[in-house]
């Protein structure tokens, strides 16, 4: 990935944000519980040539939801699982209305691109409360902004965060704080991993690597993260191949995100954060081989716009907008990799393989 890696200390930044990097600088102190990746998703015109491109791609296990219709959003979606991910590639509805509802409109103004992130959680009430305290703008499905939620779904307000966050704590009467909720997830089942291997998988995916997102400012963005929302600093890395400033930041016991700053105007990251501002821009899968990648895509007629000895970048010109990357790069202290580590509160920093060289990184260019 052409990557130069180090682990870095915390820093408050400005006075006016002390509150905000209070869990920055210690990644113990009031964090919330996040848990299993909920879903990562896909935004195009139409689901159904969507649906039918993932198949063909990535075999994703199917069942949890397909082509489901939603009254109150005016849109169809279905849940693909992928590893331990799952991808909601969504549209808007056939219906009139769909145009005018947010869905439709970040289609209007954004077009085919990823949309969001989401993940289950334990205690909706305490999530909501950390964030309005660190001054994210947060509401609820309803729109509502008023009133701490007891259950269900909330969501950031995408200027805030740089992308949509939601957070879902399923309902009682659908399973529970701990249950999957209304979706018949097969990776809260036994034997899932298992099953997932004896897949037909045909790019070789282990898990997913990282979801990547584009910000105009990085400290800033790992004040909001790791201050805001309780993620914990893995450490920062710089990226020729995709022309990115990056820290990775770990939330929830299975999602590493990546807030990247670009560094070349003319990439893929810096012309989505031009175009688009702040954005749920790529996401990552690991895999065994990058060769069994790359003969793949050209298989299902997927350009490679770059490749590096660990990394593989597809054209979003064949993936319906969407960039994805393809890895054997583990992101240094990635709490799956942590023996023993079940959530966002107990994994403890890790030092970056040997390999990798601790060398400073450079301002991003302005």
């Amino acid at each position: 990935m052409a990557l130069v890696t180090r682990l870095t200390s915390p820093r408050h930044g400005s006075p006016a944000r002390q509150q905000l990097a209070r869990t920055y600088s210690d990644p113990n102190a009031d964090a919330v519980t996040v848990g299993k990746l909920f879903h990562v998703a896909h935004l195009v015109e139409d689901l159904a040539p969507l649906d039918a491109w993932y198949d063909k791609v990535f075999a994703p296990a199917r069942g949890v939801m397909d082509g489901q219709f939603a009254a109150s959003e005016q849109r169809m979606a279905s849940l693909l699982v992928i590893g331990d991910a799952v991808i909601e590639a969504m549209s808007p509805s056939s219906e009139p209305a769909a145009a005018t509802m947010p869905i439709g409109r970040f289609l209007t103004k954004f077009g085919r691109h990823w949309h969001s992130v989401a993940w289950f959680c334990d205690d909706i009430r305490s999530i909501w409360d950390q964030m309005v305290g660190a001054g994210i703008g947060v509401s609820r499905a309803s729109g509502h902004r008023d009133g701490t939620p007891l259950e269900g779904d909330i969501y950031s307000h995408p200027r805030d965060t740089f992308t949509q966050l939601e957070f879902y704590q399923p309902p009682v009467s659908r399973g529970g704080p701990h249950g999957p909720g209304p979706f018949k997830d097969p990776r809260f089942e036994p034997g899932w991993s298992a099953r997932w291997k004896a897949s037909p998988n045909p790019l070789g995916i282990e898990r997913l690597a990282y979801v990547s997102i584009v910000v105009p400012d990085l400290e800033l963005a790992k004040e909001v993260y790791c201050g805001g929302i309780g993620a914990i600093h893995l450490g920062d890395a710089i990226s020729t191949s995709t022309g990115t400033c990056s820290a990775y930041v770990s939330v929830g016991p299975e999602t590493v995100l990546e807030l990247a700053q670009p560094t070349e105007p003319g990439g893929l990251a810096g012309t989505d954060l031009a175009t688009h501002g702040g954005m749920c821009h790529a996401v990552a899968f690991t895999v065994t081989d990058l060769e069994q990648v790359t003969d793949h895509l050209g298989r299902v007629g997927i350009s490679v716009l770059d490749r590096d000895d660990t990394t593989i970048l597809a054209d979003p010109d064949d993936t319906f907008g969407a960039p994805f990357r393809f890895t054997t790069w583990r992101a240094p202290g990635d709490p799956r990799d942590q023996a023993g580590a079940t959530s966002i509160t107990t994994a403890p920093p890790m030092p970056p393989p040997a390999h990798i060289a601790a060398t400073p990184i450079p301002p991003p260019r302005r």
